[in-house]
């Protein structure tokens, strides 16, 4: 039997090395199967510590469940297979989650996930946002080239799930928009309303993000600049702020004037557009989605897109775990209703002089 050594691997050439990490991969895909475990499935892939990053860590013993656990040599901190990632305190089975992520590819509302799981709906709650975030490296690493269709949409803050002592506003009761000394409706494009900047390239690579209040700034555009590669043609409307930040990064334009639908060069930005019907429909289907978390929802358009574009749908389900189950999730699932806002709230609120910011002048 041959052995891979380091040695043996520093005389490959990069299309070799490429043929030998996709064999191994597709031999760990099949050895997922519905009779192992979350644990078993991502022991052999312990790499590094996950408190410090180190590679020096030895086995420490096994837990009473009889997984393994390790200690790190550096930070001295224990650990196991499952630690930081979306099994972390989960006490949820392989082919429980299996099934949860098929009913997230469906698009299955909460209480339709505890019917086809048999979970309560905070748990699902919970796995549904370890799963937004597994894969929220998605987006990280894209760059976009060629042409690439940009515009952004707007939707209003929402503060679903936040504590009536936490709010920056009155909160808003279906039906009446009657206006009050803490919050009144602005018609139109306002700070009330958070930009979501959608881009989409010939390859399928895809930017779908939160860039901020209000109407698309080069301020809001240019934060995402790395994520464009400098031969780039840019095909939008004809708004200011999209044609200064092609014209001060050097791209070309192709623009569609006001009233049409297509650019001379015959170029849409329908793609983009299917991008944030999606999100729209996406936010209806689930009765309004948290400002909070609606990043998550829009790298797991993103990321169905890809499976979409690159897979037969009977695979989406496998890839879908095995893309997730490694990653690092930064938080506990006591902390999910209070992750961190994208947005600036004193920004859109501060003027109300309400509930937290009452006392800021």
């Amino acid at each position: 039997m041959m052995r891979i050594t380091q040695d043996f691997l520093n005389h490959l050439s990069p299309v070799e090395l490429s043929f030998i990490r996709t064999g191994i991969d597709k031999l760990y895909k099949e050895k997922v199967t519905p009779d192992t475990t979350n644990c078993e499935n991502i022991e052999s892939h312990v790499q590094r510590c996950p408190h410090c990053g180190s590679v020096h860590f030895v086995k420490n013993g096994f837990n009473p469940k009889h997984r393994q656990k390790y200690r790190c040599k550096d930070c001295r901190a224990g650990f196991m297979a499952t630690t930081g990632t979306m099994f972390t305190h989960s006490r949820t089975s392989f082919n429980t989650w299996s099934t949860f992520i098929a009913g997230e590819l469906n698009g299955l509302t909460l209480e339709q996930q505890t019917v086809a799981t048999e979970l309560n709906i905070v748990t699902c709650f919970n796995m549904r946002h370890k799963l937004y975030k597994a894969i929220s490296k998605v987006q990280e690493n894209a760059v976009l080239s060629g042409d690439v269709e940009l515009d952004p949409s707007y939707t209003s803050i929402n503060l679903k799930g936040t504590e009536p002592e936490n709010m920056p506003r009155m909160s808003k009761h279906r039906g009446k928009h009657k206006s009050t000394p803490h919050f009144h409706h602005i018609p139109g494009t306002s700070h009330h309303k958070i930009c979501i900047v959608a881009a989409i390239d010939e390859n399928d690579q895809m930017l779908f993000k939160i860039g901020g209040l209000g109407r698309e700034s080069f301020e809001i555009l240019n934060q995402y600049r790395k994520h464009f590669s400098d031969h780039t043609k840019i095909i939008s409307d004809d708004s200011h702020s999209i044609q200064t930040f092609v014209s001060e990064n050097g791209f070309e334009s192709d623009v569609i004037p006001s009233g049409a639908y297509v650019s001379p060069n015959g170029n849409t930005v329908s793609s983009v557009n299917e991008l944030h019907a999606e999100a729209k429909n996406l936010i209806r289907q689930k009765h309004g989605v948290s400002t909070r978390h609606l990043q998550g929802y829009l790298d797991w358009i993103v990321f169905k897109k890809k499976l979409k574009y690159t897979l037969d749908m009977r695979k989406w389900k496998p890839e879908a775990y095995m893309e997730s189950m490694l990653e690092q999730i930064p938080f506990i699932c006591r902390d999910i209703v209070k992750l961190p806002m994208l947005i600036d709230l004193y920004s859109a609120y501060g003027e109300y002089h309400y509930g937290i910011f009452a006392n800021i002048n």
